[in-house]
């Protein structure tokens, strides 16, 4: 089976509830096999500094979870020692999708939310982008590989002008 590329996204927001809004658009793009949910963590302070963590894998089966995770693990376990470290990050992530979870863990949430100001929340969301598939595979078959890939934003449009005024003020 071929999976799309998986994608981190963060959201914060100003006050301690997820957006019925972004709940909406987000059941939308899932119902319309734009994305996979795979993984998801929703974090909120209260103005009185009580905790509420929301965790669920959503759109994965048990063993898609366990094939993901362990294939997450097996590519760190090889960058952070060659080949001797695949089958130790596989096994080891393994262990750690046993309860269903790819993401993060009770550990991360709690530093999350020591991070977040009263009365705010913060979101995680692990995507398969699906409508990218027949790409991949497209790319895959004609030989192709990803060389490069990143989201242009308006902030990195303003990062890329003051990287270009400042070469061009060294250069005048």
């Amino acid at each position: 089976m071929t999976y799309g590329p998986l994608q981190l996204i963060v959201l914060s927001f100003d006050e301690a509830v997820l957006p019925i809004g972004v709940v909406n658009q987000l059941r939308r793009l899932r119902e319309d096999g734009v994305i996979r949910m795979v993984d998801s963590t929703f974090v909120a302070k209260d103005l009185h500094g009580d905790i509420v963590s929301i965790k669920g894998s959503i759109d994965l089966t048990p063993d898609e979870t366990a094939l993901l995770g362990t294939l997450a693990g097996a590519l760190f376990g090889y960058g952070a020692a060659g080949e001797d470290g695949v089958e130790l990050g596989a096994e080891l992530s393994l262990l750690r999708t046993a309860d269903g979870s790819i993401g993060l863990t009770e550990d991360d949430i709690d530093e999350i939310a020591d991070r977040i100001p009263a009365g705010s929340s913060a979101a995680f969301l692990l995507v398969e982008h699906l409508w990218a598939v027949g790409v991949k595979e497209a790319v895959l078959d004609a030989g192709g590989s990803v060389v490069a890939q990143g989201f242009i934003t308006p902030e990195t449009i303003v990062r890329m002008g003051e990287d270009f005024a400042e070469e061009a003020e060294e250069l005048g």
